[in-house]
């Protein structure tokens, strides 16, 4: 995936951050960085190095967190301050994957939407929640987790910096929550190494993602698939047809006299009566891996993989008795008022058909032949 313009600001606005706290800490005679790291928790020390805290609702975030810093805090505020005016979620962590800073975006994303008040009261002393002192690699599933490790190893040994382009994965929460994310890491080869990582919440845009492949693959009125995803799904079925020798049927469905409906009833019922029948049809099919849309105007069409000429009729039958048995009470017509259709199916079995395309005419030549003999049947082209 390639980074986005945001990614970029925010990966020259923390390194520019960087790169002010590593000059202001370098400018102080006591800023010195201890060859064994301290613990602080609150104001008091603790004698031991990073600990790897699990990241469960437990230890996140209100028991006492250790921070084991290898920069003292002061000479962290100038880095603090920058990473906090960023509009992305920053964590900043050491060669060991400890977290040593991260911004309030971050801290939103990673404490999880089941943080709540009754919590935080549970430790008045700790007003903003921190991860502080967690490993963030316990944020990771496998076989990123895996993987993560494996660069944090290459970086130490200096075989290769651990820079990583952005790149999608899923985190895992508190209380076994999972967030899809996107992931870039930059290095800074300062005395003291630090990991820069820059996360994007993709929750909103997975959903709009997938709001947009529902509109582009659904016709709107009948909530069917449309022509679209019917011709992209019988190429895929009769590839499988004639890839490995399994039967494929299509059923074409007409309504019959539908523009004297409309003309009749107006457009408005039309359109009830459009989505009513859809519904039986969508109701008839006999397996979720039958695909029926909305052909075009008042046709549709039946994908029905793995089923042969005796299986597609059964199918033809329940649908003619299912529309036939609709009322249209519901929508202020009289209980007289019915509606049939015309149906004609074709099936691929032993190779008469050259492509999908010929057992598709052969379907539509059914379908006008039960018209021709007086409508409201079914008729089989073989």
């Amino acid at each position: 995936m390639l980074a986005t313009p945001t990614d970029t600001v925010s990966k020259a606005a923390v390194s520019s951050a960087l790169s002010m706290a590593t000059t202001i800490a370098t400018s102080k005679n006591s800023a010195t960085v201890a060859s064994q790291p301290t613990a602080i928790i609150a104001n008091t020390a603790i004698s031991d190095g990073p600990t790897e805290h699990a990241a469960t609702s437990e230890t996140l975030p209100f028991k006492p967190i250790a921070v084991a810093s290898q920069l003292q805090s002061t000479h962290l505020q100038p880095l603090k301050m920058m990473v906090n005016l960023l509009m992305e979620a920053i964590v900043v962590v050491d060669e060991h994957g400890t977290i040593q800073l991260i911004n309030e975006h971050a801290l939103d994303l990673l404490i999880g939407e089941d943080l709540s008040s009754e919590q935080l009261n549970t430790n008045q002393s700790m007003t903003t929640p921190t991860l502080i002192g967690q490993q963030w690699q316990n944020y990771l599933l496998e076989p990123q987790k895996t993987l993560y490790q494996k660069m944090i190893i290459e970086s130490r040994t200096g075989s290769r910096p651990l820079n990583h382009a952005p790149a999608e994965t899923t985190l895992r929460l508190p209380n076994d929550v999972s967030k899809d994310v996107e992931v870039s890491i930059t290095h800074f080869a300062l005395s003291t190494p630090l990991f820069a990582i820059v996360i994007r919440d993709l929750t909103k845009y997975r959903a709009e993602y997938k709001q947009l492949h529902q509109w582009a693959s659904t016709d709107c009125l009948t909530k069917l698939a449309n022509r679209r995803v019917f011709d992209s799904e019988i190429q895929s079925h009769w590839k499988t047809c004639v890839d490995k020798g399994r039967p494929v049927s299509v059923l074409i469905i007409d309504i019959d006299h539908f523009k004297s409906f409309n003309d009749k009833y107006g457009h408005i019922l039309g359109d009830y009566c459009l989505q009513k029948i859809a519904r039986a049809i969508e109701a008839s099919l006999p397996n979720l891996d039958c695909t029926a849309a909305r052909y075009g105007g008042e046709e549709f069409a039946i994908i029905l993989p793995n089923s042969n000429a005796r299986q597609v009729a059964q199918t033809a039958r329940l649908i003619q008795k299912n529309i036939n048995d609709l009322s249209y009470m519901d929508i202020g017509l009289d209980a007289s008022v019915s509606v049939s259709v015309s149906q004609g199916h074709a099936s691929e079995i032993n190779g008469q058909f050259r492509t999908s395309t010929a057992l598709l005419c052969a379907a539509d030549t059914a379908l006008y032949r039960a018209k021709a003999d007086g409508r409201n049947r079914i008729n089989a082209c073989v």
